[in-house]
């Protein structure tokens, strides 16, 4: 099968949709091929249908795709002119038992648009299936993937689009074919099958994890800060890729970006797909942009297919030979409270723009923070009697605000690449639990991994990149962090961190002191599991093991020194050691796990 053209799917359907063709649904089966059309629609049915388990799904796929290649037969019927989404409804609602597993029968019994926006809302109403991941061993999984490399991947279409029911089905057809293809790769290996899935995986896993968070984010950026956010980021993000457009150019390009966000996000497939293909080929024709850039012209001559994602994450181009290095006209003019007082929004906009296209290096939430600065600068300095003199001096202040962000970043690289990725993490789990130690061990420990490894990819980057890497991702993964958990219920500063102002979000989290009002849980001896069964852990597991050792020892009083931590692991690790070694290895861990438990508790409980 050509994934290429599976992927493709998603795009083409747009280039049809709601055109006067009368056979539509024969001319995009032609194009994308039979097991292209049944991915697009393993992908529907699994975000919509989440009572009905996945054989009854591949059934139900099967028998749309043989619906929709009969419209090519040499007697198409009428329902051949309707679209995929009549399509997919119609042959759901023609099962009663799917119908009434999945509550659909007032969805069923309406018709047309109604139909279609009754199954958009229901849709919108259903619970994230938070799914129980299965450990299999490499030999099962390539067992499985040369048995049927479509049943393999068709089986996480299933799982990933049940756990993530508004993305974006394109997004998921490409993860399918990232995961297939390291099975591929692997699966031709004679040996080493699970080093192979671990080593080579973990790229495949830091995309699907950056891709989701990013997706997710843009969509709860969207619901919780509305349209005015959303497009500053775009025209933040767009000025830095785009130096040469000008500034009405992005203003365009950025205010049909926004929109299309909050298509997307309403989980239609269908109408985000066609809005983003009109979007990109809207930029794409446009000869007096495209004309000046250099990888925006690159893409434009990619296929409808790779185009958006290109465009997306492209680099910027290198800013023009006249641009100067500061934004003079807005810290020199003599009548800069005059046109903020006049527009406050388009100046601020304006400065924005300005800022961004000179400074490729820095991150959407530094460029969004400095834009605020600068109008809460203006706030105050044109109050004054001589406001110049006042604004005059707000660049010194953006820049050392600048210089201390990425200040932060460089010096966790400098201990990443010191002492390593899972130092790092452990330093994590201590600061996060301190300041959240109601926190689950399974959540304090899904950050701090996912944080590992966002700072172990970006420190790898060069220094201009390493703010623009590392504080977009980290913000991906609080975003959607606060989104997907209520912060009320871990504490009342979690809670105003996920409520501040969209690019402070991280720096409050950053600022936060240790929690000393929730009541710390009562020392057990059992929240120490120091057994034998270390001695024979995995590197993974005994990570883990430790992690989770440093989880109990915060939460139980989340003012612990580092001093004291360091007493209780040095400890620990030198009792491992002696244990171990020990011909009676049971003997000497329930004696020195005893000895150990005493000393912890003594400085946990002082």
């Amino acid at each position: 099968m050509k994934w290429a053209t599976l992927i493709s799917f998603v795009i083409l359907i747009s280039a049809h949709f709601g055109k006067s063709d009368t056979n539509r649904l024969c001319e995009h089966f032609t194009e994308v091929k039979e097991e292209g059309f049944k991915a697009f629609v393993l992908v529907a049915l699994s975000q919509n249908l989440h009572e009905s388990g996945y054989e009854e799904l591949v059934l139900l796929t099967r028998e749309i795709t043989t619906a929709a290649g009969a419209c090519c037969g040499e007697n198409p019927s009428a329902d051949c002119s309707k679209n995929e989404a009549e399509l997919f409804q119609s042959a759901i609602c023609a099962s009663n038992e799917i119908v009434n597993k999945n509550n659909l029968e007032d969805c069923c019994a309406k018709t047309g648009d109604e139909r279609h926006q009754c199954f958009m809302e229901r849709k919108k109403s259903i619970p994230r299936h938070k799914e129980v991941k299965k450990t299999y061993s490499a030999k099962e999984k390539c067992e499985a993937f040369k048995d049927n490399r479509l049943a393999y991947t068709g089986a996480f279409i299933y799982r990933f689009s049940r756990m993530h029911i508004m993305m974006q089905p394109r997004i998921i057809i490409d993860f399918a074919k990232r995961i297939g293809d390291l099975a591929e790769e692997c699966c031709a290996q004679e040996e080493n099958l699970d080093t192979c899935f671990y080593e080579k995986g973990r790229p495949v896993r830091n995309y699907l994890a950056g891709v989701t968070a990013q997706s997710h984010s843009l969509c709860a950026i969207s619901k919780k800060y509305g349209e005015r956010v959303i497009k500053a980021k775009k025209v933040a993000q767009y000025s830095q890729k785009l130096p040469q457009a000008t500034a009405d150019e992005i203003a365009d390009i950025t205010q049909k970006i926004t929109s299309s966000v909050f298509t997307c996000c309403s989980g239609d497939s269908l109408k985000c797909t066609k809005k983003r293909e009109q979007i990109i080929e809207g930029i794409c024709v446009r000869d007096d942009i495209v004309s000046r850039t250099k990888h925006l012209a690159e893409c434009c001559k990619l296929s409808n297919m790779e185009r958006g994602y290109c465009i997306e994450n492209m680099e910027p181009d290198e800013k023009p030979a006249d641009l100067s290095e500061k934004v003079e006209s807005y810290i020199k003019d003599a009548d800069v409270c005059d046109k903020f007082a006049a527009g406050k929004d388009l100046f601020i906009g304006g400065f924005l723009y300005e800022y961004a296209r000179r400074h490729p290096e820095l991150s959407n939430q530094m460029l969004l923070r400095i834009a605020k600065g600068y109008e809460d600068e203006l706030t105050k300095c044109c109050a004054t009697e001589n406001p110049p003199e006042c604004y005059g001096k707000a660049d010194e202040k953006l820049h050392a605000a600048m210089q201390d962000n990425l200040s932060y970043f460089q010096k966790m690289c400098a201990f990443v690449n010191t002492e390593g990725k899972a130092a790092y993490e452990k330093l994590m789990v201590i600061r996060y639990t301190s300041i959240m130690p109601t926190a689950s061990f399974e959540g304090i420990r899904t950050i701090t991994y996912r944080m590992g490894g966002i700072m172990q990819e970006c420190c790898a980057k060069d220094q201009s990149k390493l703010m623009s890497c590392a504080e977009e991702k980290l913000s991906d993964l609080l975003d959607e962090t606060c989104a997907e958990n209520d912060p009320a219920t871990i504490n009342k500063n979690v809670e105003a961190c996920c409520n501040d102002f969209y690019s402070h979000r991280r720096l409050c989290i950053l600022n936060m002191k240790p929690d000393t009002e929730s009541a710390p849980p009562e020392f057990s001896a059992e929240s120490f599991p120091i057994t034998e069964a270390l001695c024979t852990m995995s590197d993974k597991d005994s990570l883990t093991a430790s992690v989770k050792l440093l989880y109990e020892v915060v939460r139980l009083k989340p003012t612990v020194t580092m001093e004291q931590i360091k007493t209780l692991t040095d400890g620990f690790n030198a009792l491992k050691a002696k244990c171990c070694a020990d011909e009676n290895k049971q003997q000497c861990f329930e004696t020195e796990r005893a000895a150990f438990i005493n000393t912890s508790k003594g400085l946990l409980t002082a």
